[in-house]
């Protein structure tokens, strides 16, 4: 059950690039399809979460980090959402993509030396083949300037942040998720993105929404939600250094199929030889 989350996880975040590729491309204003994307995401997580039907008469008391890691990871979410959808536009998709996968390095550090736990011999290999294989598949980048910052400042952050946002959600699953369901939890996360992406909106004095903006933004939230969703289950079910190396890498593999096929990306050999040891990688890590 645990491999058939990962594969509804996989499906949902490879919708994402596409969808903001798409509203870059018709011209749509980012941010606001990002702020619509988390209401819609908070409002369907909140309505499926256990505590729904009592909510009003909740009076747990949560660990004050558990509060602390839902802030920071709101903050983290749009923030990164943002990157990612100006990084897709100006390095292009296969490049963001290996970015935000490379970052696997922070959750799988802390599934094994912070959590302890235990994988086989070549579980290890497919982990090493793993990131080996995202590093060839990291295209040359053609910087150019953006508000004083090069272009290939953009997957650098989309690597730090990813990496932020995975490990939080590990933290999550194995010291809170006894207090509050994943829906509750991703539901408090997806209030605060939206909180912040309207006060940015408000600074701007952008706060008129177009149809099509609240449509992409819908779409992209339930994609965005069960993405996070499916993978909390996957790691409830499996251990963390393993199902984020077959995530990430699955996403990458995947990911520059589809850049091929929609979007007429034409891979080096170097990426095509990442791709090969990438596919090595996830046999690996499924023995």
């Amino acid at each position: 059950m645990g491999l058939a989350y990962i594969f509804l996880s996989i499906c949902c975040s490879l919708a994402i690039p596409q969808i903001l590729k798409l509203a870059e491309t018709n011209k749509l204003n980012v941010l606001k399809i990002l702020v619509c994307n988390y209401l819609a995401g908070f409002i369907i997580s909140l309505f499926n979460s256990e505590e729904f039907s009592v909510l009003p008469n909740i009076y747990t008391q949560f660990d004050g980090w558990l509060l602390v890691i839902a802030i920071i990871l709101g903050i983290i979410f749009i923030a990164n959402m943002v990157v990612y959808s100006k990084s897709i536009d100006r390095v292009g998709m296969g490049v963001s993509i290996a970015a935000m996968r490379m970052s696997l390095i922070f959750p799988i550090a802390v599934s094994l030396f912070v959590f302890g736990e235990q994988i086989g011999g070549l579980k290890y290999a497919g982990i090493v083949l793993a990131l080996g294989s995202l590093l060839l598949m990291v295209p040359r980048i053609h910087t150019k300037g953006l508000s004083g910052i090069s272009d290939a400042w953009l997957p650098v952050l989309i690597f730090l942040m990813t990496g932020l946002a995975d490990t939080g959600l590990k933290v999550y699953e194995r010291l809170y998720s006894t207090q509050i369901s994943e829906d509750l939890f991703v539901s408090g996360i997806f209030f605060i993105s939206f909180l912040v992406g309207i006060v940015i909106l408000l600074k701007r004095e952008k706060l008129r929404f177009t149809f099509k903006e609240v449509g992409y933004g819908i779409a992209t939230g339930i994609v965005n939600l069960y993405s996070s969703i499916f993978l909390i289950y996957a790691l409830k079910l499996m251990p963390g250094s393993i199902v984020f190396p077959l995530v990430n890498v699955s996403l990458v593999v995947f990911g520059t199929f589809i850049g091929i096929w929609f979007w007429k990306d034409r891979p080096s050999i170097k990426q095509w030889t990442g791709l090969a040891i990438a596919i090595i990688s996830i046999f690996l890590l499924l023995g």
